[in-house]
Parts: structure tokens; sequence; C-alpha cells
């Protein structure tokens, strides 16, 4: 009897434990496949949780910094309002005198003066400004300009425009000179005094 012939007749002994070798391998084999591929899976999902963390961590960092920005600039304006743009009855005396004097000290001519004010809804500020009819040489206005533009009283210079033809005859030339500053409120009864107009939307 060779050793062939007796595994063939004893089929039914080593068939069924065989059968059981193999469905394991492969159940092993299916279930190593199922755990890489979830493996993988979770890798991934940690991966992009990662990613999504570092992103709000970068836009929290972001956040924290335009709110203190924003409470900086915050703290600005309010310092800017209560030193430079005070009440009308605080700040408008000072501003026309010393508008008037650094164009006197220019050299020109005032002519005629003219006051506008007007709300600004947004900031709730009052924008004035004032115009004046100026004469002089060109090199006078250069200098008119240059001390407006150096006033401590927060002096914008708006317009400066030749009034009419300049005469090519004459050193001198007409100008309308309209400067503009802002203030925290708006005083009715200083506006009167002065005969300051004012107007709906600006000048």
């Amino acid at each position: 009897m060779n050793g062939r012939g007796a595994w063939f007749r004893l089929w039914y002994l080593w068939t069924p434990p065989a059968a059981v070798v193999v469905l394991n391998v492969v159940w092993l084999a299916g279930l190593r496949g199922a755990l890489l591929g979830r493996g993988s899976v979770l890798t991934q999902q940690v991966s992009d949780a990662g990613a999504a963390v570092s992103r709000l961590q970068s836009q929290a960092g972001q956040l924290d910094r335009t709110e203190k920005a924003l409470a900086d600039l915050k703290e600005n304006l309010g310092a800017l309002r209560q030193q430079e743009m005070a009440p009308m009855k605080e700040r408008l005396v000072p501003f026309l005198t010393d508008v008037l004097k650094r164009t006197q000290d220019a050299g020109l001519r005032v002519e005629h003066v003219g006051y506008f004010a007007h709300r600004e809804e947004k900031s709730g500020l009052v924008y004035f400004t004032a115009g004046y009819g100026v004469k002089g040489s060109y090199e006078q206005i250069r200098t008119c300009a240059f001390l407006l533009e150096s006033s401590p009283q927060f002096v914008l210079l708006d317009a400066l425009a030749l009034r009419g033809d300049a005469s090519a005859s004459s050193l001198e030339v007409g100008v309308q000179l309209v400067v503009g500053t802002y203030f925290s409120d708006l005083d009715e009864g200083l506006m009167k005094q002065l005969g300051v107009h004012e107007v709906a939307g600006g000048q």
C-alpha cells in the first residue's frame, strides 16, 4: 500500500479539517484586508481632522489679531475725537483764528469769508468748512498752503482755485481758498452768531 492510495481511501477523514483550514485562511486574509482598509480610512480621517484643527487655530489667531486691531482703532478714534475733534464750542474760534492768522502770515489779503457745516450720518461728526477769497502772489499762496497743512488745529485743505482770469500784467492772483475741519457736535447758537449755513449733504 503506497501513501497516495491511503490518502485517497481515507479522504473522508482529512477533507473536512483541510476545508476548515482553507476557510480559515481565506477568512483571515479577508479580515486582514478589511482591517488594513479601515486603518487607511482612519489614518486619512485623522490627517484631515489635524488639518482642520490647524486651519481653525490659524483662523482663531487671525480673529484675535483682528479684534485687537479693532479695539486699538476704537481707542484711537476716541482719543482723536476728544483731542482734535472736540465740541464746536471749544474749537471753532481757535480754528478760525489760526486759519486767518496763517493766511495773513503768508502775506495774503482776505477779501471775504463764507462758512458752511453739515452733519455726517455715518461718523456722527460735523464737517465745517470756511471759504476765503484771497489775493496774493503764487509764492504767497504756496506758503499759505504749507502753513495751513502745518497747523495743530487739524486743518484740511479742501480747495485752492483761481477766481476769474489771472492777469498777465499783475503779479497778484485771486484765489478761492477752502479749508475744513471736524467737530464732535453742532452748536446751533454759535453757528447763528457767526452766520454759519448748515447744508444737508455737503457743500
